[in-house]
């Protein structure tokens, strides 16, 4: 009798870590608030929204006829859907945000700009191929703590 009561004790133990893992999972902060679906265009305040929805907001300014932006496009798309959790990959028309676009620095499309609390902190102007994109996000969810 007392093998199997060793045995349940081991049970509820390993079910009591298991029970502490999950509530300290759920206490972690959460980084978004308002999601856009990955690659979502964005139209007027909808720009605002999406950076400050978020802790980490990537916008990817485009042009309508920019043959790279319709490259990056699908790259865009699926790593925002790995970290759409963590947050915002919306894209921005470079035409309707063209005062925003140039009070970052933005000088061609594409351009994404990473936003951190609302405040723009990097700029990866041009192309990027998946690895140095999906680089580029984690490198700036890493160093929010998002990750």
């Amino acid at each position: 009798m007392q093998y199997k009561s060793s045995v349940v004790d081991d049970i509820d133990k390993l079910l009591w870590k298991k029970a502490v893992e999950l509530a300290a999972r759920d206490k972690q902060p959460r980084c978004c608030t308002v999601n856009y679906a990955p690659g979502y265009v964005v139209r007027g305040s909808q720009l605002k929204n999406a950076i400050y929805g978020c802790k980490v907001a990537f916008v990817m300014f485009f042009g309508k006829t920019c043959p790279y932006c319709q490259m990056f496009d699908p790259i865009f798309r699926q790593v925002g859907e790995r970290y759409k959790d963590l947050a915002n990959f919306v894209k921005a028309d470079i035409e309707e945000f063209y005062q925003l676009a140039a009070s970052l620095g933005v000088m061609g499309t594409p351009a994404t700009v990473a936003f951190v609390d609302g405040r723009p902190v990097e700029l990866a102007p041009g192309f990027m191929t998946a690895p140095q994109f999906r680089s580029f996000v984690e490198g700036v969810l890493r160093y929010v703590g998002c990750r």
